[in-house]
């Protein structure tokens, strides 16, 4: 199977969040505040680097296949979760009311795969059973 464009769709969803990211932040600056902007902005970038890290983390750990991977796997996961939460805590009371504009701009990750979905279900010549 040939699996050209998923990886080239995979390559292109950090880079497509950010963009959004930096036409929301933009927006968002313009309308609000520069600090929402700058919010949404950052969170865009902390979903790119998400997703490029459990890319990595898939690539290297879930498919290594040994057991003794599986340990570390679930640790570094693990961390990884408990970052994110802390750097929402930080928006959190660093931030009181902008908290949203974080998550916003965190959230245009799914706007980016929806976004590589669409293009690749247009890319598709023929449908099979």
């Amino acid at each position: 199977m040939n699996t050209d464009w998923l990886e080239l769709s995979i390559r292109r969803v950090p880079r497509v969040t950010v963009f959004l990211g930096l036409a929301a932040g933009t927006l968002a600056a313009l309308l609000l505040d520069p600090v929402t902007g700058a919010l949404v902005l950052a969170g865009s970038a902390l979903a790119a680097v998400g997703f490029i890290s459990i890319k990595s983390f898939v690539d290297k750990y879930l498919q290594a296949g040994r057991s003794g991977f599986w340990r570390r796997a679930v640790l570094f996961y693990s961390l990884r979760l408990l970052l994110i939460c802390l750097i929402f805590l930080i928006i959190i009371i660093f931030f009181k009311g902008r908290v949203l504009a974080l998550a916003a701009g965190f959230s245009l990750v799914v706007v980016s795969i929806l976004a590589e979905a669409v293009r690749n279900l247009a890319n598709i010549k023929q449908w099979k059973a």
